[in-house]
């Protein structure tokens, strides 16, 4: 097959940051390629309870308010958050949040027109200046960049970097985590990612090289879709599946369904996990969503979030 041209990074996710760290600056856009597998196998399960309401321009022209509660599995109280976005001018946005119970307030300044491609955010606390964030991502041809630097004026500051090249229908990339102080590197990773026709398949070696991981998505017509996952952890040599079906049911409503589970080889036990997901229009601007998981020990998780946009 001949290559076709050379897609922007921004297209091509992979999965190889732990969810306490940032995302690659690669978002799948599934108006033009096929799924990713991790998006079908992981994205989107939610099992927090969770209303929020946006609105925008209101009560000024290009303000946004966001505001929410949110119910997270075994926490005794609800949290609640007010948002506010506000563009400047072109490019320039600031932000401001406040969470309850406990006042916490966080704010950033983002600008994206200094040079093309370039988005350059700088978030914190402002009372306590010394955890200040800078977030700088590039997206640039075929060359995608994330850098994020925490903790800036505490001395010990630390950067999460990811990188991607794409070519055709081919892209590669690699993460890590970098102590300013030591230049101790950790948390690295490296993935591959193919993209071809209604097809993704994808290779990842994450956890510091430890653990492989092969997927392939695909579409199935154009309401479905599907994925499955293999891992091994190179040192116990565990090896786990995962499988996913994603079905569109109509322009409001839309479902999925993962099964999850170790192998039996090497010593593993089978013990599938089962996730359900359904989200759709339940009124005027509001849709509501429901993540379910349960276990063979019939344990089991439920979220449901409601979202109202104005």
């Amino acid at each position: 097959m001949t290559a076709g041209p050379t897609r922007s990074p921004r297209a091509f996710l992979f999965s190889i940051s732990d969810s306490t760290r940032p995302a690659p600056p690669l978002t799948p856009d599934s108006r033009v390629l096929p799924p990713h597998p991790a998006d079908l196998i992981t994205g989107s399960f939610n099992y927090d309870n969770k209303y929020t309401l946006d609105a925008k321009n209101a009560p000024v022209d290009g303000l946004k308010l966001t505001c929410g509660a949110t119910q997270k599995q075994n926490e005794p109280d609800p949290t609640g958050t007010l948002k506010s976005a506000y563009e400047l001018a072109k490019g320039l946005v600031v932000e401001a949040e406040a969470t309850l119970p406990g006042g916490k307030l966080s704010a950033s300044v983002a600008h994206s027109d200094l040079v093309d491609g370039l988005k350059v955010t700088v978030s914190g606390d402002p009372k306590e200046p010394k955890g200040a964030k800078l977030a700088l991502q590039m997206v640039k041809d075929a060359v995608g960049v994330k850098c994020d630097v925490k903790d800036l004026a505490s001395g010990k500051p630390s950067l999460a970097a990811n990188v991607c090249v794409a070519s055709g229908d081919v892209a590669v990339g690699a993460s890590a985590d970098v102590d300013c102080q030591t230049a101790a590197v950790s948390k690295y990773a490296v993935a591959a990612q193919l993209a071809l026709d209604d097809t993704t398949v994808a290779l990842v070696l994450a956890d510091e090289l430890q653990t492989a991981k092969a997927s392939v998505a695909a579409v199935l017509d154009a309401d479905t879709k599907c994925a499955a996952e293999v891992s091994v952890k190179m040192k116990s040599k565990a090896v786990a599946a995962s499988l996913a079906l994603r079905k569109k049911f109509s322009d409001a409503c839309s479902g999925k369904v993962s099964v999850s589970s170790p192998l039996p080889v090497n010593g593993g036990v089978f013990n599938p996990v089962l996730s359900l997901y359904t989200t759709g229009d339940v009124a005027a601007k509001t849709t509501a969503s429901l993540s379910v998981q349960v276990e063979t020990s019939k344990k089991y998780k439920y979220g449901v979030q409601f979202a109202t946009k104005l």
